[in-house]
Formats: structure tokens, C-alpha cells, sequence
């Protein structure tokens, strides 16, 4: 073994045993991860951690299934120092802040539990990263030992952390501003928005023909685009699943420049089938970085009718654009939509000669 990566485990809390152990059972490379991320010797129960910590076991219990992972066993000691501060960094920031959890704790939990998932998703991200570079060594006949080592000596989670640190900081200040800004501030969650799908025609089928890189390609360079496009024009990407991008904007025109331009650059996209676009506009219900409502309902609802490279808007959309030069309307007929009833839709193009500038949000 690298005796480079022989110190630095030892260092970090590995023993004798366990790092020779790991060498014959083939997981040199996830050990040295492992106290990469976690340094130190496991030395508590989970009960034990609360204790020191002055952490309540049963709230600990709620929080940690919150973050997605099961009860410890009781008599495993699984958590070290590091875990324990924590816990007292965790119960300091209850007690003072700003918003009072009370003593269900209910809404703190369910806090908890939102960034559990944007957390396990950008994991999923790095770690992706991380198996595609193992794999590449690997084929160049690099040994886990010398990946192993390579890994130690580049990962710098300091550096990481203080991006992560950087990046939520951009997106609280934005958060904040749109909600403290609100024209209405006593109507809690309650926004004025315009609210667009585009998803890409085709794509089951298509996912059942591709090879799995493939497939990945498509998927990736479609969330390069959606995120691109949305970014354009001052909007918000929601949320990506696979196929199909939900995006809101503050600006209705913007919305329909997004929903444009995306199923245009679909159009001509080499890796990409045809898009289509289902546009709607009034209040929706803003909750845990999601929307909810009778207005993202027909806009998802829109979509699924929208014939490929069209752009399908409610009666809403055409009417607070209806004056604006850059757009030109067709009147379809009226549709009974699934769950909604019978709606007035408009199809939406984009006039000629017309060259989409970004509005600001």
C-alpha cells in the first residue's frame, strides 16, 4: 500500500486492523473516503451523543429520520466527536432562532427534511463525479491504493464547503428579497406568478432505446438548456424530473420567451427531441421551495395536450400579453383539460422578426 495513504488513514483515526482489513476485502478506496469526510474513531452510542451533547434523545430520534436514515441500534457505537458538536451546534441554533420550533417541533422537522433532500441530491451529484473518475482510472490501470491516495490528497472539503456556504448564501438573499418584497405580505406563501412545463416528446419510448450513457447525455443536456434558458430571462427552475422542467417567472412575458426559446433550441438540438410548453398565470400556493395550485395544475395539464414544438397558454397569459408585439396568439378550441374542466387555450408564437431580450424578475 501507498504509504502516503497508510499515514494519512492512520492519522485521520484508521486502525492497523481496520486499514488491513479493508486492503484484503477491496475497500481501501471507500475507507479512505470514509475518513476523508468523517475523521475520528466512532467512540459513542446515539444515546451517549445526546448526552453530551444535551440533546434531547427523542427529538434527536425525529431529527435524525428526518435526514433519512433509520434508528442507530442502541448499543453501537457509531458516532464520534465530530457528531456530538453537531448535535450542540444543532440545539444552539433551536434555541436561538428566530422563528420559535415549539414543543411539537413539527415545522422544524419538516425543515429538516427538505434539506435532507436537496443535500441527498447534491451527493448524488458528487458522488457521481467521484465513480466516474474511479472508473477512468481504473480502465487506465491505476490500483485502488494510488486512487485512493490521489483522492486524499485532492479533496479539499474546506474548499467545498465554503462554495456550498457561498452558493446558499446567493439563494437565501434572493429568497428573502422575494418574499420580504411581496406586494402582500400578510398572505403567507401566497405568490403572483406565471408558472411553465416543457417537456421533451417521445422521451418514455426513447428512454427504452437508448443505452444507458446515452440516455444520460439527453438528460443532462436538457437540464443544461432548461437551467441556461430559465436563467436568460430572470425565471426559476423548480424542479427537473428526467423529461420535463418546471420553471416560474415573476414576469408573464418572460415565461413566454422561456417557453419559446426552449422548444425552439429543442427543435434544433442534435441530442434532443421536439419540446412542448404549457403556460399559466395567477397565485399559487409557494411552499418548501415548491408550488402548488389550481394555476400549476393547468400549466402541467396544458403540457400533456400541447402537440410537439407548440407552446399551449391560458386565457391569463394571452390576456396580460395580448398588446405586446413580440408575441402572436391563436385561439384553439376550448378544451376540457383532465381535473380542471373545460378551459379557453391559447397557442402562443413568437412574432417575426422579434428577437427575445430578458426582462429583469
Amino acid at each position: 500500500m501507498n504509504r502516503k495513504l497508510r499515514s494519512f488513514l492512520r492519522r485521520q483515526g484508521a486502525t492497523a486492523e481496520e486499514i488491513a482489513r479493508a486492503e484484503r476485502e477491496g475497500r481501501l478506496l471507500v475507507l479512505a473516503f470514509d475518513y476523508q469526510l468523517l475523521p475520528g474513531r466512532p467512540r459513542y452510542t446515539f444515546a451517549e451523543a445526546c448526552r453530551r451533547a444535551d440533546f434531547d434523545e427523542e427529538i434527536a430520534k425525529r431529527l435524525w429520520r428526518a435526514l433519512g436514515y433509520p434508528d442507530p441500534p442502541p448499543k453501537e457505537r457509531l458516532f464520534r466527536d465530530e457528531d456530538v458538536e453537531a448535535f450542540i451546534t444543532l440545539r444552539r441554533q433551536i434555541e436561538s432562532t428566530i422563528v420559535p420550533v415549539g414543543e411539537n417541533y413539527e415545522n422544524f422537522v419538516q425543515i429538516v427534511r427538505v434539506v435532507a433532500g436537496s443535500l441527498a441530491k447534491i451527493a448524488e451529484v458528487e458522488s457521481d463525479a467521484l465513480a466516474s473518475a474511479v472508473r477512468e482510472r481504473r480502465r487506465a490501470g491505476r490500483t485502488d491504493g494510488d486512487i485512493a491516495a490521489e483522492v486524499t490528497e485532492a479533496l479539499d472539503w474546506s474548499r467545498l464547503a465554503r462554495l456550498f456556504d457561498y452558493g446558499l448564501r446567493l439563494q437565501l438573499r434572493a429568497a428573502a428579497r422575494r418574499k420580504l418584497t411581496a406586494t402582500n405580505p400578510g398572505a403567507l406563501g401566497a405568490e403572483n406568478l406565471a408558472v411553465g412545463f416543457v417537456d421533451l416528446v417521445g422521451y418514455t419510448a426513447l428512454s427504452q432505446e437508448l443505452e444507458p450513457e446515452d440516455l444520460a447525455a439527453l438528460v443532462t443536456r436538457f437540464e443544461e438548456l432548461a437551467y441556461d434558458t430559465v436563467a436568460e430571462h430572470a425565471g426559476r427552475v423548480v424542479k427537473t424530473i428526467g423529461d420535463e422542467v418546471m420553471f416560474v417567472d415573476t414576469e408573464i412575458a418572460n415565461a413566454a420567451h422561456i417557453a419559446l426559446r426552449l422548444t425552439e433550441r429543442s427543435a434544433v438540438d442534435q441530442i434532443l427531441p421536439d419540446a412542448r410548453a404549457g403556460l399559466a398565470a395567477g397565485t399559487v400556493l409557494a411552499q418548501e421551495g415548491d408550488y402548488y395550485g389550481p394555476v400549476v395544475n393547468l400549466a402541467s395539464r396544458l403540457v400533456e395536450v400541447a402537440r410537439p414544438g407548440t407552446v399551449l397558454a391560458s386565457s391569463e397569459v394571452r390576456d396580460a400579453l395580448a398588446d405586446d408585439p413580440a408575441f402572436v396568439w391563436h385561439r384553439m378550441r376550448s378544451r376540457r383539460i383532465r381535473d380542471i374542466g373545460r378551459v379557453e387555450v391559447w397557442a402562443l408564437e413568437r412574432a417575426r422578426e422579434q428577437v427575445p431580450e430578458p426582462e429583469s424578475g
